[in-house]
């Protein structure tokens, strides 16, 4: 059975902190699940709930909103566009070597690569 994190352990990880060896399998399977992407999503929203500290910053509120507004946003786009990349970090981070996050992403049936051509040959043929 693969062992979860506690709350307190998780927090650390989704900060980018390295958990203990006991934890691998469970950072395999948070970073090749098929939810990958909400769990960048939710690791990511914890790193950017610092952001909600420039509200206490003195100044007009409509301006601080702003600040908050477009760093919030400009740090979402780059998470999601270094996405890919933080997680075969992550990987790597825990002991596992590079280019396995990918590998075990790509890996399909061979049923599935037949349904996904002809799906494919259908669209274009006509």
């Amino acid at each position: 059975m693969v062992r979860r994190p506690t709350p307190s352990k998780w927090l650390w990880y989704a900060v980018g902190g390295t958990l203990p060896a006991a934890y691998r399998e469970w950072v395999l399977y948070d970073l090749t699940c098929q939810t990958w992407v909400l769990r960048h999503l939710a690791r990511v929203q914890v790193m950017l709930s610092t952001w909600l500290l420039v509200l206490f910053l003195p100044g007009p509120m409509d301006m601080l909103w702003w600040v908050m507004a477009l760093g919030y946003f400009t740090s979402l786009y780059f998470s999601f566009s270094f996405m890919e990349d933080a997680c075969e970090r992550r990987l790597v981070k825990h002991g596992f070597p590079p280019g396995l996050n990918r590998t075990i992403r790509e890996e399909s049936t061979v049923d599935q690569r037949a349904r996904l051509a002809s799906m494919y040959t259908a669209y274009y043929s006509g």
